[in-house]
């Protein structure tokens, strides 16, 4: 896969800074609640945004769900776990396309010199230009192509996860699922999610893994990595002591890509080429370019490779804003401590890490809880508009302009 997309490379020919992996990012299949058969599949780093839009409550959406007749629609299932805008998209265009996609068939199937695969016009009897596009009008349809879309051999090495809210359209998966013969590789995870509540297997494990209920419970930001960066940061402060893992050779934050175990306990740091080498081998897979798990050498326990790099890549390509990440979660520590406080005596809370590092000092006044170099940043993952023209009402972007749109095909699939 990817992990750096072909709009990053084209900023770095240019000499702009490449951007962190998005914190979210995400396609989904759309169902009109009032017409059942009327689907429409988009992509989005933001969901929660994004429904509303198509429902006419807020600004933006695309205009094949602009229709009062069709609305509300309901959001049935996401496939998450995209490393970058640009995949994303592919595999949106392809599940749109699935007669045109080379993924969901071999180009001798689409060949149209090929007089056994080709439709021959009856008025002229010469074969048509273009193979007969299929009609894709039902939800089984749709089921069809996402599970051969995520077994093909482009999709099938991606670390995604097939996210379902609703029941109804689970059991269609799983019908389609039952029957055909090619199984889903390791690397694609099921999470039933939403009215599915009650029949998540209990194998399921990790937080990427587990259901939130919803929709609009979804983390699309970059908070979810406050911890990971908080530790990561904070150990390669002082990276003297530290060594790679791997080829026991030194660190240097400054020179290197460091890559940091995402375990809370674990203070395992590697150079990312060591690192990807010994993932790399580990699987056995001499197809497989970029790892998507791994045993960290340290503490012996399974990571995920995307995890680390969506880390690595926001703390030095963001580092504003992660420190504003860690800024704000520092605040709200303190605020949770004093509401403790002032509610009785309880338990000792949890202090955070510049006041724990401070609480030797016979003067720890409040402003050095707050470094002058913390800044609070606007940690929109991107800007609310509709990819046709920007809000003008809205703040002003920080100078890292971490702005992703939601695609909005002109022939994206709408069935009626």
């Amino acid at each position: 896969m990817e992990l750096i997309s072909r709009a990053e490379v084209t900023t770095i020919m240019e000499g702009s800074e490449p951007k962190p992996i998005p914190a979210y990012y995400c396609c989904y299949l759309l169902r009109s609640t009032v017409r059942h058969a009327s689907l429409y599949i988009g992509s989005t780093p933001n969901p929660i945004r994004r429904l509303p839009q198509h429902n006419g409550i807020a600004k933006g959406g695309a205009k094949r769900t602009a229709r009062d007749k069709l609305r509300p629609w309901e959001m049935t299932l996401v496939v998450e776990g995209f490393m970058n805008r640009v995949g994303a998209l592919q595999f949106e265009w392809a599940w749109q396309h699935p007669e045109r996609s080379r993924h969901l068939g071999s180009e001798d199937e689409l060949d149209p010199n090929d007089p056994a695969k080709t439709n021959i016009n009856p008025k002229t009897g010469k074969p048509k230009t273009k193979p007969r596009a299929r009609v894709r009008r039902s939800l089984t349809a749709h089921m069809e192509d996402l599970h051969s879309l995520l077994r093909s051999s482009y999709f099938s090495t991606w670390p995604l996860r097939v996210r379902f809210f609703r029941a109804d359209v689970y059991r269609v998966w799983r019908v389609w699922s039952d029957r055909v013969d090619g199984r889903l590789p390791a690397t694609i995870k099921i999470i039933l999610d939403g009215d599915n509540l009650g029949a998540v297997p209990a194998i399921q494990k990790g937080n990427d893994l587990v259901p939130v209920g919803g929709v609009t419970n979804l983390s699309v930001d970059y908070t979810k990595l406050e911890d990971y960066l908080e530790k990561s940061m904070f150990i390669l402060e002082d990276p003297e002591d530290l060594q790679c893992k791997c080829c026991e050779g030194p660190v240097s934050p400054d020179k290197d890509q460091i890559v940091v175990c995402p375990q809370p306990d674990c203070r395992g740091t590697s150079h990312i080429l060591c690192l990807s080498t010994k993932f790399l081998d580990t699987a056995n897979d001499p197809d497989r370019l970029t790892p998507v798990e791994g045993t960290c050498p340290a503490c012996e326990t399974v990571v995920q490779w995307p995890v680390m790099m969506q880390e690595l890549t926001f703390r030095n390509r963001a580092e504003k804003e992660a420190r504003a990440i860690i800024t704000k979660k520092e605040k709200r520590l303190r605020k949770e401590s004093a509401v403790k406080i002032s509610s009785g005596p309880q338990s000792s809370p949890v202090k955070p890490r510049s006041q724990r590092t401070r609480e030797t000092t016979e003067e720890p006044a409040e402003d050095d809880l707050e470094p002058d170099w913390y800044k609070e940043v606007d940690l929109e993952s991107d800007s609310d508009f509709d990819g046709r023209q920007k809000n003008k009402t809205t703040r002003p972007a920080p100078k890292l302009d971490i702005v992703i749109e939601d695609s909005d095909w002109e022939d994206a699939e709408l069935v009626e």
